[in-house]
């Protein structure tokens, strides 16, 4: 475990804790997905449920890229395994539910999570949408 997530660079603004000599280079994007493909056939009826139910929404919220699409499959391995256990009456380690939920708020998919996600559509709007913080009058 390497500790907490790095901060991203706007929260960072907002918070007032951005420092030049910290600045680190924005992260590589890659394609977004226009057209969500059907599941990997190792997936279950419900890997495949999940799958099926939040790649369209990560799609139209415009968050997931190509490379998102690994993650995301091995989200709904790891649920379907899970939804086995339980259905067998078989316990879910505490590893198993933390690596899950792990898996979730990488997605964005718990509350707090959410809140941390960008939408990629908006984000190549010029200027400095921070600019005005902090002027007087406003």
């Amino acid at each position: 475990m390497r500790g907490r997530k790095p901060t991203a660079p706007a929260l960072k603004v907002i918070a007032g804790t951005a420092r030049p000599d910290r600045e680190v280079p924005d992260a590589p994007e890659f394609d977004l997905i226009d057209e969500f493909p059907d599941p990997p056939q190792h997936l279950n009826v419900n890997g495949a449920a999940m799958w099926n139910d939040l790649g369209p929404q990560l799609v139209a919220a415009r968050v997931l890229q190509t490379v998102d699409l690994y993650a995301l499959q091995q989200l709904c391995y790891a649920w379907q395994v899970q939804v086995a256990k339980q259905m067998a009456g078989v316990d879910i380690t505490a590893a198993e539910q933390t690596a899950l939920k792990a898996l979730m708020s990488e997605f964005g998919m718990t509350p707090a999570s959410r809140r941390k996600v960008s939408s990629g559509g908006d984000s190549k709007k010029t200027g400095n949408k921070f600019g005005a913080l902090g002027s007087p009058g406003r």
